[in-house]
C-alpha cells in the first residue's frame, strides 16, 4: 500500500493560511453584520409602529410613528441649547456663542446691527427690541420641540381644554383617551390614559389639578402658537 506524505515547508504553511483566511474572514464579518443588523431591526420595531402600509408596483411601503413617549423625550425639548440659564454668567455666555456661531449665524448677526443701526434707537429701545425678538425665537424654538414629540389627538384634547377654561376632568380625559385608543387599533396596546398624560404633564404643557389637568402657561401659548400656525400640524404624530 502506497503511503502519503505531506511535507510541512514553511511555504506551503503560508499558502494554507493564504486560502483560509479570507473566508474565515468574510465568515467572521457576516456573523457580526448579522447579529448588528437583526439588533438593529429589533429595535427600530421595539421603539416604533406602523402608522400606514400601503402596495404600488413599486412595492409595499410602510410608515412609522413613535410608539413611546417618555421622559426622555422632555429632556430634547425642555433642555434647548439656545434655553439662557438666569445664572449664567456674562463669561459663560460669550463661550456659548463662540460654540455654537456658524456663518450663517455671524451674517445674521450683521444684519441685524445694521437694521439696529438704521432704526437709531436709544440704548434702552435697542435692549428691549431684541430682548422681545429673543423671546419669541425662545418660545417658538420650544413650541417645535413640541412638536417633535406631541401627538395629534393630545393637541386635540388641548385645543378641548383650551375652550373649557383650560380644564378637563380626568374622567373626560380618560373617555378622550379611549376612543382615540379604539380609532388607531394596536398603536396603544400596552397604553393606559395616565401613561397617555405623562409626556404633557412631565414637559410642562399641563399641571395636576386633582380632579383634572389645567393647561398650564406654557400648553395655553403653545396652543395659540398651533391655532396661528395650522401647517404644523401636520408635523405631529398622527396618533
Amino acid at each position: 500500500m502506497e503511503e502519503l506524505s505531506c511535507n510541512w515547508t514553511p511555504q506551503l504553511i503560508v499558502e494554507v493560511i493564504k486560502s483560509i483566511v479570507w473566508p474565515v474572514t468574510v465568515l467572521l464579518i457576516g456573523l457580526k453584520f448579522r447579529t448588528v443588523f437583526f439588533d438593529s431591526i429589533s429595535n427600530f420595531f421595539s421603539t416604533n409602529t406602523v402608522s400606514e402600509l400601503s402596495a404600488s408596483t413599486s412595492g409595499l411601503s410602510a410608515k412609522f410613528v413613535a410608539a413611546k413617549q417618555s421622559i426622555g423625550s422632555k429632556k430634547s425639548s425642555g433642555a434647548s441649547s439656545v434655553s439662557l440659564p438666569e445664572n449664567m454668567s456674562l463669561e459663560s455666555i460669550a463661550k456659548r456663542h463662540e460654540h455654537n456661531r456658524t456663518d450663517f449665524s455671524e451674517e445674521t448677526f450683521k444684519a441685524i446691527k445694521t437694521h439696529l443701526s438704521a432704526l437709531a434707537l436709544s440704548p434702552e429701545e435697542e435692549v428691549e427690541i431684541l430682548a422681545k425678538e429673543a423671546s419669541l425665537l425662545q418660545s417658538a424654538i420650544r413650541y417645535f420641540d413640541i412638536n417633535k414629540v406631541l401627538f395629534r389627538s393630545q393637541l386635540n384634547l388641548f385645543f378641548s381644554m383650551k375652550s373649557n377654561s383650560g380644564y378637563a376632568s380626568k374622567d373626560d380625559i380618560q373617555s378622550h383617551f379611549l376612543e382615540v385608543k379604539k380609532s388607531v387599533e394596536n398603536a396603544y396596546t400596552d397604553w393606559d390614559w395616565i401613561k397617555y398624560m405623562s409626556y404633557p404633564v412631565s414637559d410642562g404643557l399641563l399641571s395636576d389639578e386633582r380632579d383634572g389637568y389645567k393647561l398650564t402657561t406654557l400648553g395655553s401659548s403653545y396652543v395659540s402658537f398651533m391655532s396661528r400656525n395650522p401647517q404644523l400640524v401636520d408635523e405631529l404624530s398622527p396618533l
